[in-house]
C-alpha cells in the first residue's frame, strides 16, 4: 500500500480544501472536510439510501463536540457564520488519518487529548463516531440533524417536522421527518434540548452559484464525564437503534479496509483500491458502480468505462460479474440505461461500452461461461444498432450518427447542447467498430449458427468507411465527419486505444502526438485545444458557466487512461514507453493536487495551475488510472480463456 495520508493543515483556508469520504456499498456516505467542517450542502456524518442506491437523504449533518475543563471549555467543531468561523475547533486539530478509517486526532491546551474516528458500517445506512478521550472534565456532543433530500439545502421548517422519541435501548433519540432514523450512544447520557442552529454556509456551494445557506436543528446532546482514558460510540442509524457492538463494528471495517489496501498485486494501487471499492453498490438483488460522489447516480456508460479499472485489475471477477449482468438485465429493445428509468435510455454509447467491458472481463478472468450467458444481449444490442435506434441511425457506409447530446459531451445550457455532436462521431464509430470485432471472435468461439450478420463483414466496411474521419493536414481525427469541425477533441484518442481500432498504426501516432502536443496536462487531457476560439480554461462559476466549460477546455483524469494506452501502442509497446507512461501517470497515481483524501477527482480546470473541480471522486477517473497503470505501466497479465 501507498503511505497513510497523515494531514496536519496550518489554517482553516488549508484544511477546509481537502474532504474525506466513506461509503456503505449501498450508496449512502459520510463526507466532510478534514477540519470536520461542511463546506458543501452535500457533507454529513449520515447520507442514507433510502432505495439503493438512490434516495439519498442528509439525516445526521455533524456532530459538535466540547470538553469542559473547571471555567474553559474546548471545541472540536467548525461552521462557517456570516463573517465569521466559530467555533474554531480547527485549532486543536493535531492531524487527520484517512486509513483505515478517517480519524481526527485532538489536543487541547490543558493537555487533554481527542481521538475521532468515523465509519460507516457496510450494507447498512448506518455511521459510527467512536471517540477516546484522555482528560479530566464534561465532553458533550451536540447533533445537527437536516432530514432532507442531499441535493437541497433548507431552512427551518416547523419544529412538528421532527417529532421526537426519547429514549430506548442504550439512550438517545429517535427522529421522525419523512424518515425514521436514530441516534444512539453505548456510554454517554442523552439530554434533550430542541434547538435551532441558524445561516450555516456552505462556501463551495457559493463559489459553485447554488443554493449555501442552511438552518439544522439539534435535539438535545450526549454527555459523559472524563477521569482518565474513556472510549465511547455515537451511532446514527435508519437500520438500527441499539448502540451494542460499535467496537466489534469498528474492527470489523478496520480489518477490511485492511484487506483492500494490502490486497492489490501493485503496492501503488493500495491506497486506490479503497477509493475503487466505494464506487461498487447494490442494485435490488444485483450489483452496480455509482458514477460519481457526491451527487450522481450509477450510470451505463460510466460504469462500463470504469469497470476495468475498479473491478478487475484487483482481481475482482465476481462483483464484476454481477455488475454486467445487472445491466444487461436492464437492456431494453437492445439499448442498455444510461440511467435506470423509464427515461434513461438516452445515450448512443453505453451499449457500445458494454461490449469494452465484456471483452475485458473476459480477457482477465477468462469466464467464457459469462460470455455466452451475455451472448443474446450481445447480439440483440448490435441488431438494435444495425437497424435503428433512437436517435440514431446506421448509415449505408456502414457508420452510425446520432443527434445532439447523445455522446459522453452532453453538457447542456437551458435548451441548447454546447457540444451537440450531432452526426458521425469519431469515437462513437470507433467503438461499433470494436464491438463487431469483439462480437466477431465471440461468435467465432461459440459458433452462433444464428448470426444474421456477417460481423467481420461489417467491421471491415466500418474500417473503410472510417478512413473519412483522418484530417491529413492535421495529421489526426476529426472529431466529427458531419459539416466542418476543425476542433482538436480527446475523442480521437479513445479510438486509438480500443482493443479493436480501425486506426492503423501511423494513424495511432498521429493521434497520440496531436492530443500529446494539445491536450495533455499532469492530470488528464483537455477536451478542446487551448487554441481553439471556443477553448474555455476555467472551470468555475454557477452551473450554466461550468457546463459551458465542461467539454470546452475542461480537463478530464479518465481520459488519461485512453491516451496512456494509445502511447504504449503508438511505441510498440517499449520498455522505454511503459517508463514514460509511469511518469505521465505520476500525479494522478500519487493523488497530487485532489480534494480527497484517497481518491480522484472529476475535472481539473484546463489552464495552470489545473485547479480540481466537479465530483471529489470520479469512478471513470479512478479506473481508467488504475487499468492504464496495470496495463500499459507494469503490464499486467491478462490472458485469455477459452470459451
Amino acid at each position: 500500500m501507498t503511505s497513510d495520508p497523515v494531514l496536519s493543515p496550518k489554517s482553516y483556508h488549508e484544511g477546509a480544501e481537502r474532504e474525506w469520504l466513506v461509503t456503505n456499498g449501498l450508496g449512502g456516505y459520510a463526507s466532510s472536510t478534514i477540519l470536520a467542517s461542511n463546506t458543501r450542502s452535500y457533507h454529513g456524518l449520515l447520507v442514507a439510501a433510502l432505495s439503493p442506491p438512490t434516495g439519498r437523504t442528509l439525516l445526521l449533518s455533524s456532530l459538535d463536540e466540547e470538553l469542559k475543563v473547571g471555567s474553559r471549555s474546548y471545541h472540536l467543531a467548525c461552521h462557517q457564520y456570516p463573517g465569521t468561523i466559530y467555533p474554531q475547533g480547527f485549532r486543536h486539530l493535531e492531524e487527520f488519518r484517512r486509513y483505515p478509517v478517517p480519524t481526527f486526532c485532538y489536543r487541547t491546551d490543558d493537555g487533554s487529548s481527542i481521538e475521532k474516528r468515523i465509519f460507516m458500517v457496510w450494507g447498512e445506512n448506518t455511521t459510527v463516531v467512536s471517540y477516546r478521550i484522555d482528560g479530566v472534565g464534561l465532553f458533550r456532543v451536540v447533533p445537527l440533524v437536516s432530514c432532507r433530500s442531499f441535493h437541497v439545502a433548507s431552512g427551518a421548517p416547523p419544529m412538528d417536522q421532527f417529532p421526537l422519541s426519547v429514549g430506548g435501548p442504550g439512550g438517545g433519540v429517535r427522529l421522525r421527518s419523512g424518515c425514521d432514523f436514530s441516534i444512539v450512544s453505548d456510554g454517554a447520557r442523552y439530554l434533550r434540548e430542541d434547538l435551532w442552529y441558524h445561516s450555516l454556509e456552505y462556501e463551495v456551494e457559493r463559489q459553485r452559484g447554488l443554493q449555501w445557506r442552511e438552518d439544522a436543528f439539534s435535539p438535545g446532546r450526549f454527555e459523559v464525564e472524563v477521569d482518565g482514558p474513556l472510549s465511547f460510540s455515537i451511532i446514527a442509524s435508519v437500520d438500527r437503534q441499539s448502540p451494542e457492538g460499535a467496537g466489534a463494528l469498528l474492527l470489523r471495517e478496520e480489518e477490511r479496509v485492511n484487506r483492500l489496501l494490502e490486497g492489490g498485486k501493485d503496492p501503488r494501487l493500495g491506497v486506490l483500491a479503497v477509493g475503487a471499492d466505494q464506487f461498487l453498490v447494490r442494485r435490488g438483488d444485483g450489483k452496480s458502480i455509482i458514477a460519481g460522489y457526491h451527487w450522481f447516480n450509477d450510470w451505463g456508460r460510466d460504469a462500463m468505462i470504469s469497470l476495468p479499472g475498479l473491478l478487475l485489475t484487483p482481481g475482482r471477477f465476481e462483483d464484476a460479474r454481477a455488475v454486467l449482468t445487472t445491466f444487461a438485465g436492464a437492456m431494453k429493445d437492445g439499448l442498455l440505461p444510461n440511467d435506470f428509468g423509464a427515461e434513461g435510455y438516452n445515450t448512443i454509447d453505453a451499449a457500445l461500452w458494454f461490449f469494452w467491458a465484456v471483452y475485458k472481463y473476459w480477457s482477465y478472468s477468462g469466464d467464457g461461461e459469462l460470455i455466452r450467458q451475455l451472448f443474446p444481449t450481445l447480439r440483440a444490442i448490435l441488431r438494435r444498432y444495425a437497424g435503428e435506434t433512437p436517435g440514431s441511425y446506421f448509415d449505408e457506409d456502414g457508420l452510425i450518427a446520432s443527434k445532439p447530446g447523445l455522446t459522453w459531451m452532453d453538457a447542456k445550457v437551458g435548451e441548447v447542447f454546447v457540444t451537440p455532436r450531432a452526426g458521425k462521431a469519431c469515437e462513437i464509430n470507433a467503438l461499433w467498430y470494436n464491438a463487431l470485432k469483439v462480437m466477431e471472435l465471440f461468435t467465432e468461439r461459440l459458433g452462433d449458427e444464428a448470426a444474421e450478420v456477417g460481423y467481420g463483414d461489417l467491421a471491415e466496411r466500418v474500417r473503410v468507411s472510417y478512413t473519412k474521419f483522418w484530417n491529413p493536414e492535421e495529421g489526426c481525427l476529426r472529431d466529427m465527419i458531419d459539416g466542418i469541425d476543425p476542433s482538436i477533441r480527446p475523442n480521437q484518442v479513445i479510438a486509438a486505444s480500443l482493443p479493436f481500432t480501425p486506426l492503423d498504426a501511423s494513424m495511432v501516432r498521429g493521434v497520440v502526438d496531436a492530443a500529446t502536443e494539445e491536450l495533455l496536462t499532469p492530470y488528464g487531457l483537455r477536451t478542446l485545444s487551448p487554441g481553439d476560439p471556443a477553448y474555455v480554461g476555467r472551470y468555475e462559476g454557477g452551473p450554466a458557466e461550468r457546463d459551458r466549460a465542461y467539454h470546452q477546455g475542461t480537463v478530464w483524469p479518465w481520459l488519461m487512461g485512453p491516451y496512456i494506452t494509445a502511447r504504449i501502442r503508438a511505441g510498440r509497446q517499449s520498455k522505454k514507453e511503459r517508463v514514460a507512461a509511469g511518469d505521465i501517470l505520476g500525479p494522478l497515481i500519487g493523488l497530487e493536487g485532489q480534494i480527497g483524501v484517497g481518491t480522484i477527482c472529476e475535472v481539473f480546470d484546463g489552464d495552470e495551475p489545473h485547479r480540481p473541480g466537479g465530483c471529489i471522486s470520479q469512478a471513470w477517473s479512478v479506473g481508467e488510472v488504475m487499468r492504464a497503470w496495470h496495463e500499459d505501466v507494469t503490464g499486467g497479465a491478462r490472458g485469455r480463456g477459452p470459451l
